[in-house]
């Protein structure tokens, strides 16, 4: 879902509405907003890229070894069945 663009006539109308002891919070979550795009963007892309490799390496694993699927049960109770032992 993609969120509309904001105008900065529309935050500056918003902040004006803020009560004037309330402002200095929004600046902080301003600065902290600045802070995350300035600092963990490119950490945020790499664990992307990180967790998108796993996803490719266990795709591969799983099709070098279709025989190590996981069992299915139909009940909660063929589960526990199953299960009993361990």
């Amino acid at each position: 879902m993609k969120t509309p663009d904001v105008t900065l006539e529309e935050l500056e109308a918003a902040i004006r509405q803020v009560p004037a002891q309330r402002r200095r919070e929004v600046l902080l979550f301003i600065q902290f907003l600045e802070y995350l795009s300035s600092n963990y963007q490119s950490e945020a892309d790499s664990e992307d890229a990180d967790l998108w490799n796993a996803v490719l390496a266990h795709q591969a694993y799983r099709k070098a070894h279709p025989d190590e699927s996981p069992e299915l049960f139909d009940t909660p109770e063929a589960f526990l069945q199953a299960t009993a032992d361990l």
